[in-house]
């Protein structure tokens, strides 16, 4: 069984794989459980890393989720779920008895690089015929997300959509998100997303939402000094 530590201030994440598709650990929190499905509040829950399906984390309604990192002069590097290809998180615990799982995975961001990202992508839905399927949010407000990190002082959260009719692989609108110490719910209205300004190709961000394939957490960096830490993910929602 192999054991993993990470630092969290005067908090400790402890998260151990047991085998394929049971991981059990402890991990600091808020003490918030995670949710499938719609909530009372008509809230939806995209992920809260409490499926399972072949050995490998899936969003809350069964999506594809993966890590994989930028294409630049030094590559970056990342460490997850041992033995999963392409990359996947590894799960944890706030602690043996709780039932709560959150996502982790270390990065390493190199020099020399202008700039460098290590991404954790959450597909909402699975597949179908090889493309992509979308889920309609543009009648929420708010996206929310549990998260921790180390080294970088910023997360970039991106919501993407594929084999939809959107022309634009890359630059849909995204946000920023300062990181607080420990972990802690970042509430993002979705009015506030943007692309980024070297983006030629504009997209009107309710289509995007309306046809919402996957939702991406970054850790990265620009004009890149070296460095290494640890994201921790859970609870992703939309409300309304």
């Amino acid at each position: 069984m192999k054991h993993k530590v990470l630092s969290l201030c005067v908090l400790v994440i402890v998260g151990a794989l047991a085998a394929p598709g049971h991981f059990v650990g402890a991990v600091p929190g808020s003490g918030n459980p995670g949710v499938q499905g719609g909530t009372a509040d008509g809230g939806f829950a995209y992920a809260d890393f409490e499926k399972i399906e072949n050995g490998r984390p899936v969003s809350s309604h069964g999506g594809f989720m993966q890590i994989y990192t930028g294409q630049q002069l030094t590559p970056a590097q990342f460490k997850g779920m041992a033995n999963a290809s392409p990359g996947a998180p590894e799960l944890v615990k706030m602690k043996a008895d709780d039932p709560n799982h959150l996502a982790t995975f270390d990065f390493s961001l190199p020099s020399p690089n202008q700039w460098a990202n290590v991404t954790l992508e959450i597909q909402g839905e699975p597949s179908k015929d090889g493309e992509q399927v979308a889920d309609d949010m543009s009648g929420y407000k708010t996206f929310s997300v549990q998260l921790y990190a180390t080294t970088v002082p910023y997360l970039r959260i991106e919501f993407i959509s594929h084999d939809q009719g959107i022309n634009l692989n890359a630059g849909f609108p995204q946000t920023v998100v300062k990181i607080r110490p420990g972990l802690n719910t970042y509430e993002i209205p979705l009015k506030s997303l943007t692309q980024p300004s070297w983006v030629q190709d504009k997209v009107d961000t309710k289509e995007v939402l309306r046809k919402l394939t996957a939702v991406s957490i970054s850790a990265y960096c620009n004009e890149c000094q070296p460095q290494r830490g640890t994201v921790v993910v859970d609870n992703l929602m939309f409300k309304k």
